[in-house]
C-alpha cells in the first residue's frame, strides 16, 4: 500500500514538472521576436548630444510602434552609425528610415535604422522662398526649443506644398502655429518620456522620429522620411544636396556668444548656392553667411555681424520618399 502510494506521488510530481516545463516553453516562444523581425537595435539616443541643452534622460513610455516595414525593408546591422550606433551585418539601400519598438524587457524603446527601396517625392518650382523662420522665444520653454521650432518651420512648409495633410486647423495663423508647436513638442515628450525643460533639450533621432510619427498620424502612410547624418567638416555639395525639392537639412551648431561657446543648437537650412552662400532659419531671422575653417574647426560666419558665429557640428539630411 505504501509502495503504491509512493509510486503515485512520484508519477504525479513528474507530470507536474512536465506541465511546468511546457508552460515555460510556450511563454518564451510567445514572448520572443518572430524569426523575420529585425533584431539589430540602435543604442540609446542619450549617447547623442542634446540639441538645446544637456543630453536628456532617455526613458520613454510604452505606446504603439511607428514601424511600417515594407516587403523589401531591411534593418541595417552592419556597424555603428554615428553616435546613434546600431550593430550589424551589411546591405546597402538608397533610403534609410528611423523606427522605434517598445522592449518590455528593458522598459524602453529600441531604435532601428531600416534600409528601404523607393522613389523620392518630387517638388517642382521655387518653393523654398516660402519657408519660415519662427522665433523660438515665442514658444514654450524657449531655452531648449530650437529642435521643435526647426520642425515647426519645416512642417508648415511641407503642409503648405502638399507633402503632409494638415491635422491642425485655426483661422488665426499665430494660434495655428502655437497649436502645431504643441503637437510637435508633445510627440517629442512621448519619445523622451518627459517634457523638455530649460536644461533638457532634444536630440537628432528624436526630431526624426517625431517628424515620422506626425506624418503617419496625418494620414501620410505612403511617405517615409529618409535621414542621414554627417559630421563637420561639411562640403558645399552637402548644402546644395539638401536644398532640392522637398529635401531639408537641420544643422547642429554651437553659437559663439561673448567669446563663449554655447550649448548645442539646431537651425533649419533654408538654402545653399554654388557661390557658397548659405541661408539658415535662426531665432526668427533668415541668416545669410558662409562656411570657413578656423583653428581646425568649421564655422558658419554670418554676413550680419549682430548674429553669432556658429561652430558647425553636424548636418542631418531629410528626404521624403515613397517606399516601393
Amino acid at each position: 500500500m505504501l509502495r503504491r502510494t509512493a509510486s503515485e506521488l512520484f508519477t504525479n510530481l513528474l507530470l507536474f514538472l512536465v506541465v511546468v516545463l511546457v508552460v515555460v516553453l510556450v511563454f518564451r516562444y510567445r514572448s520572443g521576436a518572430p524569426a523575420d523581425e529585425p533584431t539589430s537595435e540602435l543604442a540609446s539616443t542619450s549617447s547623442q548630444p542634446a540639441i538645446g541643452n544637456a543630453p536628456p534622460r532617455q526613458q520613454a513610455l510604452p505606446q504603439s510602434s511607428t514601424a511600417r516595414p515594407s516587403a523589401n525593408a531591411r534593418t541595417d546591422t552592419s556597424g555603428i552609425y554615428q553616435e546613434i550606433g546600431f550593430k550589424s551585418t551589411g546591405g546597402k539601400f538608397p533610403f534609410y528610415v528611423a523606427d522605434k519598438r517598445w522592449n518590455d524587457d528593458t522598459g524602453s524603446y529600441g531604435f532601428y535604422r531600416t534600409g528601404m527601396h523607393g522613389t523620392e517625392v518630387p517638388l517642382r518650382g521655387a518653393a523654398r522662398r516660402y519657408m519660415l523662420s519662427e522665433n523660438q522665444a515665442n514658444y514654450p520653454v524657449p531655452q531648449s526649443g530650437c529642435g521643435p521650432t526647426a520642425l515647426l518651420n519645416l512642417y508648415i512648409w511641407y503642409s503648405k506644398f502638399g507633402l503632409i495633410n494638415e491635422t491642425v486647423q485655426h483661422a488665426n495663423p499665430e494660434r495655428y502655429k502655437q497649436l502645431k508647436f504643441t503637437q510637435i513638442d508633445r510627440r517629442i515628450a512621448e519619445l523622451k518620456g518627459q517634457n523638455r525643460t530649460p536644461s533638457g533639450g532634444t536630440n537628432t533621432l528624436e526630431l526624426v522620429l517625431a517628424l515620422e510619427e506626425i506624418m503617419a498620424a496625418s494620414g501620410n502612410q505612403d511617405i517615409r522620411m529618409h535621414f542621414e547624418l554627417k559630421d563637420a567638416p561639411l562640403a558645399q555639395s552637402d548644402f546644395l544636396n539638401v536644398t532640392r525639392g522637398y529635401r531639408a537639412g537641420i544643422l547642429t551648431v554651437r553659437p559663439l556668444i561673448n567669446g563663449q561657446l554655447e550649448r548645442y543648437h539646431a537651425v533649419l537650412v533654408i538654402s545653399g548656392d554654388r557661390s557658397g552662400r548659405i541661408t539658415l532659419a535662426n531665432w526668427g531671422k533668415f541668416v545669410h553667411g558662409r562656411m570657413v575653417t578656423r583653428g581646425g574647426k568649421q564655422w558658419f560666419i554670418p554676413e550680419d555681424k549682430s548674429q553669432p558665429e556658429l561652430l558647425v557640428e553636424r548636418l542631418t539630411t531629410l528626404i521624403p520618399f515613397r517606399p516601393s
